[in-house]
Protein backbone atom coordinates (compact mmCIF):
# COMPACT_ATOMS: atom_id res chain seq x y z
CA UNK A 1 0.00 0.00 0.00
CA UNK A 2 2.74 2.46 0.91
CA UNK A 3 4.66 1.53 -2.22
CA UNK A 4 1.62 2.33 -4.39
CA UNK A 5 1.14 5.71 -2.77
CA UNK A 6 4.74 6.83 -3.05
CA UNK A 7 5.10 5.49 -6.59
CA UNK A 8 2.05 7.44 -7.76
CA UNK A 9 3.34 10.50 -5.99
CA UNK A 10 6.64 10.10 -7.77
CA UNK A 11 4.95 9.92 -11.15
CA UNK A 12 2.65 12.89 -10.67
CA UNK A 13 4.80 15.06 -8.44
CA UNK A 14 8.49 14.32 -8.88
CA UNK A 15 8.40 15.25 -12.55
CA UNK A 16 7.20 18.73 -11.60
CA UNK A 17 10.79 19.44 -10.55
CA UNK A 18 12.17 18.61 -14.00
CA UNK A 19 13.88 21.59 -15.59
CA UNK A 20 12.58 23.18 -18.77
CA UNK A 21 15.96 22.51 -20.40
CA UNK A 22 15.43 18.79 -19.91
CA UNK A 23 11.88 18.98 -21.23
CA UNK A 24 13.06 20.76 -24.34
CA UNK A 25 15.19 17.78 -25.27
CA UNK A 26 12.17 15.56 -25.85
CA UNK A 27 11.95 14.88 -29.58
CA UNK A 28 8.17 14.46 -29.44
CA UNK A 29 7.82 18.22 -29.16
CA UNK A 30 8.24 20.31 -32.28
CA UNK A 31 7.97 24.11 -32.57
CA UNK A 32 4.62 24.09 -34.37
CA UNK A 33 3.05 22.13 -31.52
CA UNK A 34 3.40 25.15 -29.25
CA UNK A 35 1.70 27.59 -31.62
CA UNK A 36 -1.98 28.40 -31.21
CA UNK A 37 -3.79 27.85 -34.51
CA UNK A 38 -6.80 29.87 -35.61
CA UNK A 39 -9.32 27.16 -36.42
CA UNK A 40 -11.87 26.98 -39.20
CA UNK A 41 -13.40 23.70 -38.08
CA UNK A 42 -16.99 24.80 -38.74
CA UNK A 43 -16.22 26.53 -42.04
CA UNK A 44 -16.67 24.57 -45.26
CA UNK A 45 -15.30 26.95 -47.89
CA UNK A 46 -13.37 24.08 -49.52
CA UNK A 47 -13.94 23.56 -53.24
CA UNK A 48 -12.06 20.27 -53.53
CA UNK A 49 -14.67 17.50 -53.04
CA UNK A 50 -12.40 15.37 -50.84
CA UNK A 51 -11.51 18.29 -48.56
CA UNK A 52 -15.16 19.29 -48.46
CA UNK A 53 -16.08 15.78 -47.30
CA UNK A 54 -13.33 15.83 -44.65
CA UNK A 55 -14.64 19.15 -43.36
CA UNK A 56 -18.15 17.70 -43.21
CA UNK A 57 -16.96 14.68 -41.23
CA UNK A 58 -15.00 16.85 -38.80
CA UNK A 59 -18.01 19.10 -38.26
CA UNK A 60 -20.20 16.08 -37.50
CA UNK A 61 -17.61 14.58 -35.12
CA UNK A 62 -17.30 17.84 -33.22
CA UNK A 63 -21.03 18.47 -33.08
CA UNK A 64 -21.72 15.07 -31.54
CA UNK A 65 -18.75 15.29 -29.21
CA UNK A 66 -20.07 18.61 -27.86
CA UNK A 67 -23.20 16.85 -26.57
CA UNK A 68 -21.09 15.09 -23.92
CA UNK A 69 -20.43 17.95 -21.52
CA UNK A 70 -20.57 19.15 -17.90
CA UNK A 71 -19.10 15.87 -16.74
CA UNK A 72 -18.35 14.40 -13.34
CA UNK A 73 -16.65 11.01 -13.59
CA UNK A 74 -14.57 8.71 -11.45
CA UNK A 75 -12.56 5.58 -11.94
CA UNK A 76 -9.04 4.23 -12.18
CA UNK A 77 -5.83 5.52 -13.66
CA UNK A 78 -2.97 3.19 -14.56
CA UNK A 79 0.60 4.21 -15.26
CA UNK A 80 3.18 1.90 -16.79
CA UNK A 81 6.69 3.06 -17.69
CA UNK A 82 10.08 1.33 -17.69
CA UNK A 83 10.28 2.07 -13.95
CA UNK A 84 6.62 2.16 -12.81
CA UNK A 85 3.59 -0.13 -13.03
CA UNK A 86 0.89 1.14 -10.66
CA UNK A 87 -2.75 2.21 -10.43
CA UNK A 88 -4.70 4.84 -8.49
CA UNK A 89 -8.14 6.42 -8.22
CA UNK A 90 -9.16 9.52 -10.15
CA UNK A 91 -12.11 11.94 -10.14
CA UNK A 92 -12.72 14.38 -13.00
CA UNK A 93 -14.81 17.50 -13.53
CA UNK A 94 -15.00 18.67 -17.16
CA UNK A 95 -16.67 21.60 -18.87
CA UNK A 96 -15.95 21.89 -22.57
CA UNK A 97 -14.23 23.70 -24.15
CA UNK A 98 -12.24 25.26 -21.36
CA UNK A 99 -12.10 23.52 -17.96
CA UNK A 100 -10.60 20.28 -16.65
CA UNK A 101 -10.27 19.47 -12.93
CA UNK A 102 -8.97 16.20 -11.54
CA UNK A 103 -8.00 14.66 -8.23
CA UNK A 104 -5.77 11.60 -7.94
CA UNK A 105 -5.79 9.49 -4.78
CA UNK A 106 -3.60 6.73 -3.43
CA UNK A 107 -4.65 4.06 -0.94
CA UNK A 108 -7.10 4.89 1.85
CA UNK A 109 -8.21 8.04 0.01
CA UNK A 110 -4.91 9.88 0.50
CA UNK A 111 -4.66 12.77 -1.97
CA UNK A 112 -1.73 12.65 -4.38
CA UNK A 113 -2.53 15.60 -6.64
CA UNK A 114 -5.36 18.04 -7.36
CA UNK A 115 -5.34 20.24 -10.43
CA UNK A 116 -7.40 22.61 -12.54
CA UNK A 117 -6.41 23.33 -16.13
CA UNK A 118 -8.18 25.74 -18.41
CA UNK A 119 -7.16 26.76 -21.90
CA UNK A 120 -4.82 29.50 -20.66
CA UNK A 121 -3.81 28.80 -17.04
CA UNK A 122 -3.48 25.96 -14.54
CA UNK A 123 -3.16 25.34 -10.80
CA UNK A 124 -1.53 22.08 -9.69
CA UNK A 125 -1.27 21.06 -6.03
CA UNK A 126 1.31 18.38 -5.25
CA UNK A 127 -0.16 17.24 -1.94
CA UNK A 128 2.75 14.99 -1.00
CA UNK A 129 5.37 17.74 -1.17
CA UNK A 130 3.06 20.67 -0.32
CA UNK A 131 3.88 22.50 -3.55
CA UNK A 132 1.41 24.59 -5.56
CA UNK A 133 2.39 25.38 -9.14
CA UNK A 134 0.57 27.86 -11.38
CA UNK A 135 1.33 28.93 -14.92
CA UNK A 136 0.37 28.82 -18.58
CA UNK A 137 -1.29 25.75 -20.04
CA UNK A 138 1.44 24.76 -22.48
CA UNK A 139 2.58 21.39 -23.75
CA UNK A 140 5.78 21.80 -21.76
CA UNK A 141 3.96 22.42 -18.49
CA UNK A 142 1.37 19.69 -19.05
CA UNK A 143 4.12 17.21 -19.84
CA UNK A 144 6.23 18.20 -16.85
CA UNK A 145 3.38 17.91 -14.36
CA UNK A 146 1.51 14.86 -15.66
CA UNK A 147 4.18 13.18 -17.80
CA UNK A 148 1.58 12.99 -20.57
CA UNK A 149 3.08 15.33 -23.16
CA UNK A 150 0.02 16.55 -25.04
CA UNK A 151 -2.08 19.61 -25.77
CA UNK A 152 -4.89 20.86 -23.57
CA UNK A 153 -7.38 19.59 -26.15
CA UNK A 154 -5.80 16.12 -25.96
CA UNK A 155 -6.37 16.21 -22.20
CA UNK A 156 -10.02 17.18 -22.67
CA UNK A 157 -10.48 14.42 -25.22
CA UNK A 158 -8.92 11.80 -22.97
CA UNK A 159 -10.69 12.72 -19.73
CA UNK A 160 -14.09 13.20 -21.40
CA UNK A 161 -13.92 10.07 -23.57
CA UNK A 162 -14.87 12.05 -26.67
CA UNK A 163 -12.80 13.69 -29.38
CA UNK A 164 -12.97 17.14 -30.87
CA UNK A 165 -10.87 17.46 -34.04
CA UNK A 166 -8.99 20.72 -34.42
CA UNK A 167 -8.64 21.84 -38.05
CA UNK A 168 -6.46 24.82 -38.91
CA UNK A 169 -6.77 26.85 -42.07
CA UNK A 170 -3.36 25.75 -43.31
CA UNK A 171 -3.71 22.07 -42.45
CA UNK A 172 -3.07 19.67 -45.34
CA UNK A 173 -6.03 17.27 -45.52
CA UNK A 174 -6.31 13.71 -46.78
CA UNK A 175 -8.65 10.76 -46.25
CA UNK A 176 -8.79 7.01 -46.75
CA UNK A 177 -11.24 4.35 -45.56
CA UNK A 178 -10.75 1.19 -43.52
CA UNK A 179 -13.87 -0.96 -43.27
CA UNK A 180 -16.49 1.02 -41.39
CA UNK A 181 -14.07 3.82 -40.53
CA UNK A 182 -12.93 7.02 -42.17
CA UNK A 183 -9.24 7.67 -41.64
CA UNK A 184 -8.59 11.42 -41.67
CA UNK A 185 -5.09 12.90 -41.95
CA UNK A 186 -4.34 16.50 -41.00
CA UNK A 187 -0.76 17.67 -41.50
CA UNK A 188 0.44 20.80 -39.68
CA UNK A 189 4.09 21.65 -40.19
CA UNK A 190 6.07 18.41 -39.78
CA UNK A 191 3.39 16.70 -37.64
CA UNK A 192 0.53 14.63 -39.03
CA UNK A 193 -2.53 13.73 -36.98
CA UNK A 194 -4.60 10.71 -38.03
CA UNK A 195 -8.13 10.01 -36.79
CA UNK A 196 -10.15 6.79 -37.16
CA UNK A 197 -13.84 7.83 -37.29
CA UNK A 198 -16.89 5.54 -37.19
CA UNK A 199 -18.88 6.04 -40.42
CA UNK A 200 -22.28 5.59 -38.79
CA UNK A 201 -22.05 7.37 -35.44
CA UNK A 202 -19.06 9.67 -36.00
CA UNK A 203 -17.11 8.84 -32.86
CA UNK A 204 -13.33 8.48 -32.89
CA UNK A 205 -11.83 5.04 -32.15
CA UNK A 206 -8.29 6.35 -32.00
CA UNK A 207 -5.99 9.11 -33.13
CA UNK A 208 -2.26 9.61 -33.15
CA UNK A 209 0.51 12.06 -33.92
CA UNK A 210 3.11 11.09 -36.51
CA UNK A 211 6.53 12.65 -37.04
CA UNK A 212 7.78 13.66 -40.48
CA UNK A 213 9.41 10.22 -40.72
CA UNK A 214 6.14 8.44 -39.92
CA UNK A 215 7.06 7.55 -36.32
CA UNK A 216 4.17 7.48 -33.84
CA UNK A 217 4.87 10.13 -31.21
CA UNK A 218 1.75 9.62 -29.10
CA UNK A 219 -1.50 7.70 -29.61
CA UNK A 220 -4.95 7.87 -28.00
CA UNK A 221 -7.30 4.85 -28.18
CA UNK A 222 -10.95 4.83 -27.07
CA UNK A 223 -13.12 1.83 -26.17
CA UNK A 224 -16.00 0.62 -23.95
CA UNK A 225 -18.39 3.03 -25.65
CA UNK A 226 -21.72 4.24 -24.26
CA UNK A 227 -24.43 6.06 -26.23
CA UNK A 228 -25.72 9.45 -25.10
CA UNK A 229 -28.30 11.14 -27.30
CA UNK A 230 -26.81 11.17 -30.81
CA UNK A 231 -23.34 11.06 -29.29
CA UNK A 232 -21.07 8.32 -27.97
CA UNK A 233 -18.40 8.47 -25.29
CA UNK A 234 -15.69 6.04 -24.22
CA UNK A 235 -15.25 4.86 -20.64
CA UNK A 236 -11.79 3.52 -21.38
CA UNK A 237 -8.97 5.59 -22.87
CA UNK A 238 -5.41 4.40 -23.45
CA UNK A 239 -2.47 6.70 -24.16
CA UNK A 240 0.87 5.46 -25.44
CA UNK A 241 4.23 7.07 -26.11
CA UNK A 242 6.02 4.21 -27.91
CA UNK A 243 9.51 5.68 -28.02
CA UNK A 244 9.48 6.29 -24.26
CA UNK A 245 7.73 2.95 -23.59
CA UNK A 246 5.11 4.82 -21.54
CA UNK A 247 1.49 3.75 -21.16
CA UNK A 248 -1.46 5.45 -19.41
CA UNK A 249 -5.00 4.17 -19.02
CA UNK A 250 -8.13 5.89 -17.77
CA UNK A 251 -11.05 3.61 -16.93
CA UNK A 252 -14.18 5.46 -15.89
CA UNK A 253 -16.50 3.49 -13.64
CA UNK A 254 -19.12 6.22 -13.09
CA UNK A 255 -19.98 9.03 -15.51
CA UNK A 256 -22.59 11.74 -14.87
CA UNK A 257 -23.34 14.14 -17.74
CA UNK A 258 -25.17 17.46 -17.99
CA UNK A 259 -24.35 18.44 -14.41
CA UNK A 260 -25.67 21.87 -13.44
CA UNK A 261 -22.81 22.63 -11.05
CA UNK A 262 -19.14 21.76 -11.35
CA UNK A 263 -16.52 22.72 -8.79
CA UNK A 264 -13.06 23.51 -10.21
CA UNK A 265 -11.49 24.80 -7.01
CA UNK A 266 -8.06 23.50 -6.02
CA UNK A 267 -7.97 23.48 -2.22
CA UNK A 268 -4.64 23.70 -0.41
CA UNK A 269 -3.49 25.00 3.00
CA UNK A 270 -2.63 28.65 2.37
CA UNK A 271 0.60 29.71 4.05
CA UNK A 272 1.77 26.12 4.53
CA UNK A 273 2.80 25.36 0.95
CA UNK A 274 5.56 26.37 -1.41
CA UNK A 275 4.22 28.55 -4.24
CA UNK A 276 5.82 28.74 -7.65
CA UNK A 277 4.83 30.20 -11.01
CA UNK A 278 5.87 28.88 -14.41
CA UNK A 279 5.68 30.74 -17.68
Amino acid sequence: MKRLFFTLAAVFALYSFTTFAQEGQDSTLSPEDTIKITEDTLQTAETDPVKLEISRIIKEVNSRSAEVDNIISSGEIKIKTPKVDETGDIENHIKKKDDLWFKIEGPMGIDVAVAHFNRDRFTFFDDLNDVVTTGSTTILNIGTLTRIRCTFDDMLNSFSGTVRISKGKKDELAMTEEGNQYVLSLKRGTITRKYWVDKDNYFVYKYLYLSKTGQTLISFEFSNFTNYGTSTYAKKVEIRRPKQNEYFRLTMETVSLGQSYLDFKVDYPYGDVKMRTWK
